[in-house]
């Protein structure tokens, strides 16, 4: 019995499993390996099968259709999202709030922010991780649970965490040597410019870390490689995501601000927990941008087994 078939268009080579989850269609390019029925294993005990019930999805070639694709993707699996997000987000915002509200500060909203940013900065690794694993076997047409992507956003959460330092330095760095040189004001602001460029040329480095196992230092370059020729794009769904989440917050906060409720701290965390989830829908888009970019390329097998196959 074969163990592996190599996909005609990028030589990717797939076992049972993966061509049974995508009815056999190769799920890096999409290309046609052979009749769905060929990949069914025969031997399998029904359980095995069982939660294996999306269809494969592909990703629209246009920037607002992945906006659309996108929240399909936050709805259809909004339990285990809202449960990534909220195991860590919801925790760090009421203990936030609580110690704003006990300095005196609660009617500030700026004011939580830095902790929020800090514990956001160490623990949103494992929620991006997580996320990603959780799209990445969708698009297979596979089920993950929220035990499955918490561990593995657990596994890859200090080398995301350390691929976004180092990706933050550059980034960074091209800015603030314009603050050094003595320049006018307004050339100054210029040094924004270039830090920006490097924003969005390496938004990709937790996919490349998570799905293509990439070295750290290796992943700002895959970045960019797999961002050239779509940034304007990405810049575009960011936009449109930044829209969409700006209408509900402000929505949302005006009703809470008009019925009082903002006053309390665990109120505002909940709140602001769930807006976070909502968030994640930014994270969705550029995992769409990722998913048909690494599509597109040819030069390696982007995308590996985001979990383990099961032995049975």
């Amino acid at each position: 019995m074969r163990s592996y078939w190599e996909c005609p268009k990028c030589r990717a080579l797939l076992t049972r499993d993966r061509l049974e989850a995508t009815a056999g269609a190769c799920p890096y390019c999409d290309a046609r390996v052979g009749e769905p029925a060929e990949f069914v294993d025969r031997d399998a005990h029904p359980a095995d099968v069982e939660g294996r019930g999306f269809e494969p999805l592909t990703v629209p070639p246009t920037t607002p259709a992945k906006i659309a694709t996108a929240l399909r993707l936050l709805f259809e699996q909004l339990p285990v999202i809202a449960a990534l997000v909220l195991m860590i987000r919801l925790p760090g915002n009421i203990a936030a709030e609580l110690i704003v509200e006990r300095e005196g500060l609660g009617g500030d909203p700026l004011a939580s922010i830095p902790m929020k940013l800090v514990v956001d900065l160490f623990f949103g690794p494992i929620t991006a991780a997580g996320l990603i694993v959780l799209l990445a076997e969708r698009m297979s047409g596979r089920r993950s649970t929220f035990q499955d992507v918490a561990r593995a956003g657990v596994e890859a959460w200090w080398r995301v965490f350390a691929a976004r330092v180092v990706a933050t330095f550059f980034v960074l760095s091209a800015g603030v040597v314009f603050f050094l040189v003595g320049l006018p004001p307004v050339i100054r602001l210029l040094g924004a410019i270039p830090a920006l460029i490097l924003y969005v040329y390496y938004c990709l480095v937790d996919e490349v870390i998570v799905l293509e196992h990439s070295p750290i230092l290796d992943s700002r370059r895959r970045s960019a490689r797999l961002v050239a020729g779509r940034a304007w794009r990405i810049v575009a769904g960011a936009g449109g995501v930044i829209l969409i989440i700006g209408l509900v917050s402000v929505v949302v906060g005006g009703l809470l601000d008009d019925t009082g409720l903002l006053a309390d701290p665990i109120i505002r965390a909940v709140a602001d927990s769930l807006l976070g989830v909502l968030g994640s829908l930014g994270s969705i888009v550029l995992f769409l941008f990722y998913w048909e970019a690494q599509a597109e390329s040819l030069e390696d097998v982007a995308y590996k087994p985001a979990l383990d196959d099961d032995p049975r």
